[in-house]
C-alpha cells in the first residue's frame, strides 16, 4: 500500500513525464502515464520453503490511445499500446525473492464514455528472478530454472476520471513467469492479483466514430495456414551427460472455417521434431526409440483484423505408446501481413504448466 507521501510523489512524476512528451507539439491521440500497486491474491504452494505470504508488486506504465483509421483497421477495435517496468516481492526470500521485468502491452478498449471507461490488456516481455533453482544452493525452488524468464500477462481494468487529466484505475491483473521449459525444472509462478493505481494524461481522448471505416463484406468463409515453427529446450546435466541445448521444430497445418468475421472453427495436424525429448527417452530408457510427433488439433480461433488469438486441444496420435500425457493445450498470438504472410509466438502447456513456447512463421490463405 501507499502512503500519502509515496502518493505524492508519484503525482509529481507522473505529472512531470507526462508534461515534458507533451512539450513541443499537443498531442492529437492521448497518451497516458501511471504507477499501478499490484496484490497478489495466491501463493504458491509447490515452493520449499513454502511461501506464507502472496506476492506485491509495483508497476510504472506508458501508453498511447491510438484513433486513426488504420490504427482502428488493425483489430476492428480502438486500443492503447505501451511499455511498462514492474518489481515483484514475492515474500519468500529465501526460495523466490525478487523479480524485476519489462516489456509491451496491448489493451484494446471495450467501453469508452466521457468520465469512465474498461479496457482488457494482453502483455509479453522479460523478467530477472533474484533466485532460481539451484541444485546445491537452492533446491526447492522448482518454479525457476534460471535467472531471465518470458513474462506474459492478461489483465481487465476500469478507468475513472476523478479531475482534468487524472484517473483512478483498478481491476484483475494475471502474469505468469516462466523460462517456457528451455531449463528445467519450469513449474513456473502465476501471480493473480488485485490493481489499483493512479493515471496522467493529456491529449485528445475522444474517439472518432468508425462506423464508415467498417467492412460489410463477409469474405471467404473458409481459411488455411501453414506454419513452421522451432524453439529450444535445455537439457539438464547429470553425472553422465552435461547441460546441453537441443532444437524443436516442427510445421502446423490448419484449416478453419469462418463463423463469422471474428469466431472460426479450426482444426488439423502439427508434425514435430522434438531432438530434446529424443535425448529424454534415451536418458531414461538407455536407447534411442521412435521419438517423432504427430498431433490432431481441434479448438477455436477469435480474429480482429490482422491479429488472432488460437486455442486448440491436441492428441498425440504418433507418439511412443507409454508417453503420457497423451494431450495437450496449445495456445497462440498471430499477426497477418496483408500479402497472407502471419508470424507470432504458440504456447504448449499441459494444464497450467507451461511446457514449450515457439517461434512460428508461414502463410494464411
Amino acid at each position: 500500500m501507499f502512503t500519502s507521501r509515496y502518493l505524492l510523489i508519484a503525482c509529481f512524476v507522473i505529472s512531470s513525464t507526462v508534461l515534458a512528451f507533451g512539450q513541443e507539439n499537443e498531442p492529437d491521440e492521448e497518451r497516458e502515464l501511471g504507477v499501478i500497486a499490484l496484490q497478489g491474491i495466491s501463493k504458491p504452494t509447490y515452493i520449499t520453503p513454502i511461501s506464507t505470504q502472496t506476492p506485491v508488486g509495483i508497476e510504472l506504465r506508458y501508453s498511447r490511445l491510438h484513433m486513426r483509421r488504420e490504427s482502428w483497421q488493425q483489430c476492428q477495435c480502438f486500443f492503447r499500446s505501451g511499455v511498462f517496468v514492474n518489481a515483484y516481492s514475492f515474500r519468500n526470500p529465501e526460495a523466490l525473492g525478487q523479480s524485476i521485468g519489462a516489456g509491451l502491452f496491448y489493451e484494446p478498449i471495450l467501453v469508452h464514455r466521457a468520465r469512465w471507461g474498461l479496457s482488457v490488456r494482453a502483455l509479453a516481455g522479460l523478467a530477472y528472478v533474484s533466485r532460481h533453482y539451484d541444485a546445491i544452493t537452492n533446491p526447492g525452488n522448482r518454479a525457476f530454472g534460471t535467472a531471465i524468464n518470458g513474462l506474459i500477462g492478461a489483465g481487465l481494468y476500469a478507468r475513472y476520471a476523478f479531475a482534468p487529466g487524472w484517473r483512478l484505475l483498478a481491476g484483475f491483473d494475471y502474469k505468469h513467469i516462466s523460462n517456457a521449459g528451455v531449463r528445467l525444472p519450469n513449474q513456473g509462478l502465476n501471480i493473480p492479483a488485485l490493481a489499483v493505481g493512479i493515471q496522467r494524461y493529456m491529449g485528445s481522448s475522444t474517439l472518432p466514430n468508425p462506423q464508415n471505416w467498417r467492412n460489410v463484406d463477409p469474405g471467404k468463409r473458409w481459411m488455411f495456414r501453414v506454419m513452421a515453427l522451432g524453439s529450444v529446450k535445455v537439457l539438464e546435466a547429470n553425472k553422465e551427460y552435461p547441460e546441453r541445448g537441443y532444437p524443436v521444430f516442427g510445421l502446423n497445418l490448419i484449416g478453419g472455417y469462418h463463423l463469422t468475421r471474428t469466431h472460426v472453427l479450426s482444426g488439423g495436424i502439427e508434425l514435430l521434431d522434438d531432438r530434446y525429448f529424443k535425448e529424454q527417452i534415451k536418458q531414461w530408457t538407455g536407447r534411442y526409440q521412435p521419438y517423432r510427433q504427430g498431433t490432431l488439433l481441434a479448438g477455436y480461433e477469435f480474429w480482429q483484423g490482422h491479429f488472432s488469438f488460437t486455442a486448440h486441444m491436441g492428441w498425440n496420435v504418433a507418439r511412443p505408446l507409454w508417453y503420457k500425457p497423451a494431450t495437450y493445450q496449445k495456445y497462440g498470438l498471430l499477426y497477418r501481413f496483408s500479402n497472407g504472410f502471419t508470424g507470432g509466438v504458440a504456447v504448449k502447456a499441459y494444464g497450467d504448466n507451461t511446457k514449450n513456447f515457439q517461434a512460428v512463421a508461414g502463410m494464411t490463405f
